[in-house]
């Protein structure tokens, strides 16, 4: 699981064997979660997610297919929208430094 977005307004868990995401809405005080919705990984076997700094970004380490997706999170909804993906046969997490 990753996020919430500074407000705590979303989260996001990955789901393996059905290589979603799904996105949480937090109740104000963070102690509530109401699903949102369930989008596909964009790859297999989820490993990892991360947050950009930047709160616009979601990566998602995907074991089994080897590569790295990014999706941009709408920002009113905390819907992730795949946007694109590179080869990264050993990745098991992304760290941004």
């Amino acid at each position: 699981m990753t996020g919430p977005l500074p407000g705590g307004r979303f989260a996001w868990t990955a789901n393996r064997g059905h290589d979603s995401l799904s996105v949480l809405s937090l109740t104000a005080s963070g102690d509530a979660a109401t699903l949102v919705t369930t989008v596909p990984y964009g790859g297999r076997w989820p490993r990892d997610l991360a947050l950009h700094p930047d709160n616009r970004h979601l990566c998602a380490v995907n074991e089994r297919s080897g590569d790295v997706t990014w999706f941009t999170i709408d920002p009113a909804t905390g819907i992730p929208e795949r946007a694109g993906s590179v080869a990264a046969p050993a990745a098991s997490c992304v760290v941004f430094i």
